[in-house]
């Protein structure tokens, strides 16, 4: 073993007796064994070719979780002088922003952390007013518009170059090559900004990232913080010795529009199994979940299924021919098509008992947060987020993606649980989790933390 894997992995040793009493540690402690591990991520990354990953992946996982530790007892976030802007720019094919973003992580993260620090959150290009209806459960969301042709790198560089000064914290969705040289060139004006980027990252898009490339590695060493968005691709970017970043965990959280009611009620809840998404597409693999389905209705005679979400044209024809193949379930196997409007979306959460996930590729659905906060159990295929979704096992089951035959024996299964008593032990524990780890509050607490301790 060399020095720099001994000196880790003493190190971490070190640290064993504070993680198993990880709860009773006091926040004064806790706050300086995460700075301990800071440095320790950053020495494993800066020696990564010549160390056991898995000194990374351990050092990344306990700093998570002193995270975790330290969250709920922090004091208000003070900054001396004028508030801070925090940019969330549309950088990939510097595009325009859509309407629906907004209320995922790539509007959510800047809105949340600005609510936190007591900044002002800007969305960064966007096209006009009137294309943004989710604006309104947002308060104090700032867009820049700009009618310019999307795809024109001038836009955003000119803006960058007169209003650098402003842009305090920079928010990136991902590396992409247009983002790698905005980056490079809001670092060269400004070396003090703050800058986050989420992966929120799959499998696929992992294997095919050239992160030991000049560039990935130079927007690696020009952001404060790197995360993505679940436990499994955390550890695989870490264990990765062409990374040359500590990776954290940052999920994809749940926000609640002021005045619409979220409810995980089990006296509301029906013989419902429901997914959320785009329909039809190769991704979201909804054929695999339809032709389970089909196959057990026999035995799940009181359930039905609902698609909620727009239908790819392609994707009609497939549903034209599986209400003729199988005309008994027209009135049980149901396509609401988009639901835009977050009331009437939330109330088909509440109805629903199972909430059921077939995609063959997912970084962290969004989704997810959703279904969790209203109580649904979950059945999902094996994509790098199932742990998660699932929490290893305690609120449903993952079955192999392909695998109709596992799939119908997990929609059996779960649902034959999921009666009065079943559903009315399940939604504590469903709860508990969301709280602890997807309340976009909690969740920005976090990040304000990371970027700024």
């Amino acid at each position: 073993m060399d020095n720099v894997s001994k000196e880790l992995s003493d190190f971490l040793k070190s640290t064993d007796p504070f993680m198993e009493q990880i709860d009773d540690l006091s926040i004064e402690t806790a706050a300086e064994l995460y700075d301990l591990l800071d440095d320790a991520a950053k020495i494993a990354t800066g020696s990564i070719n010549d160390i056991d990953t898995e000194l990374r992946v351990e050092t990344c996982n306990r700093q998570d979780m002193i995270l975790e530790r330290i969250v709920d007892e922090l004091p208000p976030f003070e900054h001396s002088g004028d508030p801070l802007k925090i940019y969330s720019p549309a950088i990939q094919g510097y595009r325009r922003w859509e309407n629906v973003e907004l209320m995922k992580d790539c509007g959510l993260v800047g809105y949340m952390l600005a609510k936190q620090i007591k900044a002002t959150p800007i969305m960064l290009f966007c096209t006009k007013p009137g294309d943004y209806p989710y604006l309104s459960e947002l308060p104090q969301m700032e867009m820049i518009f700009d009618d310019s042709e999307p795809g024109s790198a001038d836009t955003y560089y000119n803006h960058l170059k007169t209003s650098y000064s402003d842009m305090d914290v920079m928010l990136f969705y991902g590396m992409y090559s247009h983002s790698v040289d905005y980056l490079h060139t809001y670092r060269s004006f400004r070396p003090d900004g703050k800058v986050y980027c989420g992966l929120d990252m799959n499998s696929y898009w992992m294997d095919t990232t050239p992160w030991d490339s000049t560039e990935a590695r130079r927007f690696a060493d020009q952001c404060d913080i790197i995360a993505t968005s679940c436990r499994s691709m955390r550890n695989a970017l870490n264990r990765n010795p062409k990374v040359h970043f500590p990776c954290r965990w940052f999920t994809n959280g749940f926000y609640k529009p002021t005045g619409i009611q979220v409810t995980a009620d089990p006296d509301l809840k029906a013989n419902i199994i429901l997914t959320v998404g785009r329909i039809g597409t190769f991704q979201k693999n909804n054929e695999e979940l339809l032709t389970a389905f089909a196959d057990v209705s026999g035995t799940l005679k009181n359930w039905s299924l609902r698609f909620v979400g727009s239908i790819e044209p392609d994707f009609q024809k497939y549903i034209d021919d599986y209400y003729l193949k199988h005309p008994y379930l027209k009135d049980r196997v149901i396509f609401t098509g988009s639901i835009t409007d977050k009331a009437e979306l939330y109330s088909e959460y509440s109805k629903a008992t199972v909430f059921a996930l077939s995609s063959r590729l997912e970084g962290f659905p969004n989704v997810y947060s959703e279904a969790l906060f209203h109580g649904c159990m979950f059945i999902t295929s094996d994509v790098d987020a199932a742990d998660d979704i699932t929490n290893y096992g305690q609120l449903g089951l993952t079955y192999k993606i392909g695998d109709v035959d596992a799939l119908k024996k997990a929609l059996i299964e779960t649902c034959a649980k999921a009666d009065r008593n079943g559903i009315r032990e399940h939604i504590p524990k469903a709860l508990e989790y969301a709280r602890r780890y997807y309340d976009w509050n909690r969740n920005a607490k976090k990040l304000a933390y990371m970027l700024f301790n």
